[in-house]
This record gives structure tokens, sequence and C-alpha cells, in this order.
């Protein structure tokens, strides 16, 4: 790093500095969510909440701040890194632990009564349930047969026997197994684990799409489904529907 005459950073070099110390803070904050859990990139729990609000702090100063090492950056990170791991194990060890951390799940309506004492206790108001509902797709509280909010704080609802669908099981009728359907082309790339997966070969797949007179390059989108039938969508937006497996070999 040049210094000039009166011992004072170059304007290239300075930009240089936090242009790497924003980089460095940017990788170690991605390895640090990614540690956390993919449950960060959802509803957080109180107690990760806080941790997060801490990161995003943490990272400001060292990252537009020259004179403060790197390192009184990185090491807070780590800090509440461990401390989060250890609050996580403790929670999924100890009933106990989890409550006081978590909280637990409350009924606030249940056979389309509200419950106004548990609303109260948990600060919601009566039109933040009825957004809830509406969220969820019920208009009138009386035909919920039970909502619970959750220890993230989010709204579970379930409608009252009587007005939700019936159920095949109560139908009557027989249906067969329905995973989840495997991509087999993305954007004109074959997913080579997806296909190893469904027990099929690039050569397979290949010979399956010269058939229609397709190459990969010309799938926008290939998904085979847990009956054998190979869902298509080409880049011009066209869409079909081949027979790939016979649904006894499907095993996934």
């Amino acid at each position: 790093m040049e210094i000039g005459a009166r011992g004072k950073v170059s304007g290239g070099d300075l930009m240089f500095t936090l242009f790497l110390r924003a980089l460095i803070l940017y990788v170690v904050m991605i390895v640090t969510m990614r540690g956390l859990g993919k449950r960060q990139l959802g509803q957080f729990q109180p107690y990760e909440f806080a941790m997060t609000i801490l990161l995003a702090d943490l990272i400001s100063t060292p990252m537009g701040s020259v004179s403060t090492p790197l390192l009184y950056g990185i090491l807070p990170f780590m800090a509440l890194f461990a401390v989060h791991s250890l609050i996580t194990l403790l929670s999924m060890k100890s009933d106990k632990v989890r409550a006081i951390v978590s909280g637990k799940p409350s009924v606030v309506v249940a056979r389309g009564v509200i419950d106004q004492k548990e609303l109260r206790r948990l600060c919601l108001s009566l039109a933040d349930l009825l957004e809830g509902l509406r969220g969820a797709g019920v208009l009138d509280p009386s035909e919920v047969g039970a909502a619970v909010v959750e220890a993230n704080g989010k709204l579970s609802v379930f409608p009252e026997a009587r007005k939700r669908g019936p159920t095949t099981e109560e139908l009557g009728v027989e249906t067969a197994y329905e995973g989840l359907p495997l991509p087999l082309i993305m954007d004109g790339r074959v997913q080579r684990n997806n296909l190893k997966q469904s027990g099929q070969d690039e050569a397979w797949l290949a010979d399956l799409l010269k058939r229609r007179g397709l190459r990969v390059e010309d799938i926008y989108l290939g998904c085979l489904d847990t009956r054998g039938s190979l869902f298509l969508q080409t880049t011009r937006g066209e869409r079909l529907r081949l027979a790939a497996l016979d649904p006894g070999k499907v095993d996934w």
C-alpha cells in the first residue's frame, strides 16, 4: 500500500482496501448464515431474530472503517455463532429451554370461538387475527375449527370439518403414490444428480427427446413425476407430456 508524502493512504488503495474488507465480511456472513440453518431464511424464532439484528450491526463498522481491525468484526461473528449453536442444541434436547427461548404455540380460535384472553396475552389485536385468517383463505371466524399462533409468530388455520373439502380416503377413492417430481432439465442443462436418482442416464433422456425432434438445449424445464410421465416446456413456450417410465419402476 502506497503512502503519500503526508502519510495518507492514496485514494485507490483505500478503495481497494474497503472492497477487500467488504468481500471478506460478505463471505463470512454467508458462511455464518449457512451454518445457522435454513430456518434463518424463513420465519425467525425470537432468539434468531435478535441474533440476526446483531449480525447486521456488527458487520457495518468493520466494513466501512479501515481503522477497525478486520479481526474485530470476525470474532463477534464467531462468538454469536457459538452461542446460537449452543442455544439451538439445548432447545433440541430440552423442552423447557425451547419454551423459554422460543415460546409455545397458542390456540387463539377453537371451534369458531375467539379466545380474547389469549389474544391480549400475545399482544394481538382482533384486526391482526382477522388479517391472518384472510391470508389463510378464511373470511368467517365462526368457520374456523382451530387457529394456532406458532412459536415463530405464524398463524396456522384449520377450517372446521364441514367447511373443508372431502379427502380421497373419505370418498373411498384409491390413489397412487404421488411424490416430488424430479427436475431432469433446467434452462437447457441436464440435472445429473436428479437423473441418477431416477435410475436413468443421459442417453435415455436424449433418445426420449430425439423421438419428438427435441434436444436438451431446446428444453426450458423438464420434470419426471412419480407416475412415470415427463413434463416438458420448451424455450419457445410449448408444453407437452411424455410417457417416459412404467409407473412400477418409479422408486424415488
